[in-house]
């Protein structure tokens, strides 16, 4: 085996078509909308001859002092022997550590796992929309399907449209309300520059009052961040909104809708507190207790990933990295 690095974005991206499932972060024009935010990006095929056995996308973080490390979100479950090539790659370029976000557990690998915490959505939602309408509406929750009903009926209008300024002042009062974190308006304007990024705005009496944006890649089709006014809530816009993206999927010809980030499941049957909605439990007091309560209405099942991990690559500095983020904390 042997390892190079990839340059052809219809090669990189076809591999990857032949998956079931795809996910955006390791796609090729993902990297390159990072890249135009200031990231490093590196993407590795491993060869097996001429055929591709598993390709990696990562991005570069700097931290001063000459460190480095990489981050790999959505990692495929390679064989144990890719991944310490991969690892073994990563540190004779002198990255003090690796952080990966794995589709599956990790084992046996001869270098030292460590967990740590997760920067995408440890548990997603994905709904099969190879179904059709009308079936995909009888298996939502009755409360869903009356909002949704509701939304149209009281004149909520869906347009499709790239309108970063929309999206924005609809982001400000979001982050406003829920007291969530946000990326700047330049990040969220450059991914709507991608050819991959689509955003969906709810308008009533031309007024925007909901806007979400999608990212379509392969054959799935995610709901990356919604935004809504505090304005007009009583008229469910985000529900007729999230419809309208389910239906946009199905015209792309996508099998699969993520809702992206929902609170960690739970069985009913055990002793923590919870709250369950729609065949879904979780935490009672889970921050995300809204939001799931939200997804989980429009039917899918939820999918659990395991816990971040940092591989070290150079044991001294990374100690250094370890204590220098103990202290700022």
């Amino acid at each position: 085996m042997n390892i190079q690095i990839a340059d052809n974005q219809k090669e990189w991206d076809s591999w990857f078509f032949l998956q079931k499932q795809h996910n955006f972060l390791q796609s090729f024009e993902w990297g390159e909308f990072q890249k135009s935010t200031g990231k490093g990006v590196l993407r590795l095929q491993i060869l097996d001859g001429d055929s591709i056995l598993a390709q990696v996308q990562g991005f570069v973080h700097n931290l001063g002092l000459g460190m480095k490390y990489v981050y790999v979100p959505r990692i495929k479950n390679y064989e144990t022997r890719i991944m310490d090539l991969v690892f073994e790659y990563f540190k004779e370029k002198k990255y003090i550590f690796v952080r990966l976000e794995p589709v599956e557990e990790i084992q046996n690998s001869k270098f030292k796992i460590q967990n740590t915490k997760n920067r995408q959505p440890q548990h997603t939602l994905v709904l099969n929309i190879e179904k059709p309408k009308e079936e995909l509406l009888e298996e939502m929750h009755s409360k869903t399907r009356y909002n949704i009903r509701l939304a149209d009926r009281k004149g909520i209008v869906v347009k499709r449209e790239k309108n970063i300024d929309i999206f924005w002042k609809l982001n400000e009062e979001t982050t406003g309300r829920d007291k969530f974190k946000s990326h700047d308006k330049n990040y969220y304007a450059g991914m709507l520059e991608t050819d991959m990024c689509y955003q969906l705005v709810a308008y009533y009496e031309d007024a925007p009052v909901a806007s979400n944006l999608f990212i379509k890649f392969g054959s799935t089709f995610t709901y990356l961040h919604g935004t809504s006014s505090n304005k007009y809530r009583n008229l469910m816009a985000p529900y007729l909104l999230q419809w309208k993206g389910i239906q946009f999927a199905q015209e792309l010809e996508c099998s699969f809708y993520d809702f992206w980030g929902i609170a960690p499941p739970v069985e009913e049957s055990s002793n923590t507190k919870s709250t369950c909605f729609h065949n879904l439990c979780w935490k009672i007091d889970d921050p995300w207790t809204g939001i799931t309560r939200f997804k989980v209405g429009f039917g899918g099942d939820s999918t659990s990933y395991p816990e971040a991990m940092e591989i070290p690559l150079n044991f001294w500095k990374y100690k250094l990295y370890s204590l220098v983020k103990k202290l700022r904390k």
